[in-house]
């Protein structure tokens, strides 16, 4: 854990001193046994800042690192085991979920995904009114690249805000789904408690405090 911890910082600092104002973009990879795990590419269109940019490059080795690691299987596998069996039983995002196939299903969403962004008019509407942080993106039907996009108008997040954010949009790369709109229990779906667990890695201390807000599922509290 503290491992985690210690990787999630290094290359937050590392990160925000890289000079990236004239960088092209480039594979962002994991670390040590992850290192062939990589993202393809952050901003493509070239339209953040440079400090907006090295935050989102900084965060994609601190995902990939994560989701990979023994101590997110075990998480996930532990609140799966502990939601109600007839809450499971009548959610269709929950029946038939593995928790040992999901975290690979994320990881190798992670290969090759671009992350780019939304501006205009529609992103900072949602931004402000919605909440809205990223969209799932699609496949370009040209070239056949996976991309997610990040709301250009909530990007001024720690890094383990965006972690949780990459974590959430490559589970729905893999596959995972939750509600759409929002309901009581879509904090509670898969892609959501993905980055739940993510986010309670990078984070230990501020867990406390994510689990008491909206933002969290409803079952980390009775799970302490």
């Amino acid at each position: 854990m503290r491992g985690l911890i210690a990787i999630a910082g290094l290359l937050a600092a590392l990160g925000g001193a890289l000079p990236l104002a004239g960088a092209a973009p480039g594979p962002l990879c994991g670390t040590g046994k992850n290192a062939a795990i990589c993202f393809a590419s952050v901003d493509r269109g070239g339209k953040l800042s440079p400090e907006d940019r090295s935050r989102l490059k900084a965060a994609a080795p601190v995902a990939i690192d994560i989701v990979s690691s023994r101590q997110f299987a075990a998480e996930l596998a532990a609140f799966h085991a502990a939601l109600p069996a007839r809450w499971v039983k009548d959610n269709r995002y929950w029946r038939g979920f593995d928790p040992v196939a999901a975290p690979k299903a994320v990881r190798a969403a992670f290969a090759g995904l671009h992350i780019d962004t939304r501006g205009g008019a529609r992103a900072r509407a949602s931004a402000k009114f919605g909440g809205n942080l990223a969209y799932e993106g699609s496949t370009d039907p040209r070239t056949g690249e996976r991309f997610i996009l990040l709301n250009r108008y909530r990007l001024d997040r720690p890094i383990v805000g965006l972690v949780s954010t990459y974590v959430h949009e490559a589970a729905h790369k893999g596959g995972y789904s939750h509600r759409p709109g929002q309901t009581p229990d879509q904090k509670c779906e898969p892609p959501y408690v993905m980055a739940q667990v993510a986010r309670k890695l990078a984070d230990p201390e501020g867990w406390a405090s994510f689990v008491a807000s909206k933002n969290a599922c409803r079952f980390w509290r009775k799970m302490k």
